[in-house]
């Protein structure tokens, strides 16, 4: 079972972001269903949710192959706002920003100076965010599992119950009624971690912060598709 944390700062040569949008997605969207036997991380979980309305965090993602060897690594700053409203911005190695303002995404590419955008519900499928959408309790979509406690974090697996899901679990690490980290693995053996810091619950968020309107000049794919 892979819970390592250790993160590498190499330089990459490029950035995988479709994981990390995914589970990103899924912390406006998750809902955990109550019961008596809940473990200390489903507490956890369920307690994070209540009344979570808007949050802010650092991440470092990390990218891994099956043998352990980093892929890509990179970090920058999210935004959230429950239902279905993120921003993602990556500082390093790249700089580009992902909006999602509940109907479109928006990614712009700083370096290429191009704006992509698609609809939003179009750009997830079969991914943990799509299966996590909605207002139905986790157990329906998923077979939870308690892994206990490792290296001071609470650890829970989610596996899809759908069998053409195209990734086979996720983990959250919990810690203070907080996700500390989230694990997915893919179908094709590539792990992508996210590591939260500095987590901000409810903050304030500027009005703007889920809008997107593409800089003068600069080419727009798909906006009429």
């Amino acid at each position: 079972m892979a819970l390592k944390l250790k993160m590498n700062s190499n330089q990459l040569s490029g950035i995988s972001i479709v994981s990390s949008m995914a589970l990103l997605f899924f912390l406006s969207l998750g809902m955990v269903e109550k019961s008596l036997a809940q473990s200390s991380g489903e507490k956890q979980l369920d307690n994070f949710f209540t009344g979570l309305e808007t949050m802010q965090a650092e991440f470092i993602q990390t990218l891994v192959d099956d043998k352990e060897r980093i892929i890509e690594e990179s970090e920058g700053v999210l935004l959230m706002q429950r239902p279905n409203r993120f921003r993602i911005e990556y500082h390093r190695p790249f700089e580009q920003l992902y909006v999602a303002d509940g109907k479109k995404l928006w990614l712009f590419d700083k370096e290429l100076e191009q704006v992509t955008v698609r609809p939003q519900d179009e750009s997830f499928g079969q991914t943990p965010a799509q299966l996590l959408s909605g207002t139905k309790p986790l157990s329906e979509n998923f077979y939870l599992e308690d892994l206990g406690a490792h290296e001071g974090l609470d650890w829970l697996e989610l596996r899809p119950k759908q069998a053409d899901a195209n990734f086979d679990y996720i983990r959250l690490a919990l810690k203070n009624n907080a996700i500390r980290a989230i694990e997915t693995l893919d179908g094709l053996g590539h792990t992508t971690r996210l590591l939260l810091s500095h987590i901000k619950r409810n903050p304030k968020l500027a009005a703007n912060s889920f809008k997107f309107s593409p800089p003068v000049g600069i080419d727009v794919i798909g906006e009429d598709e």
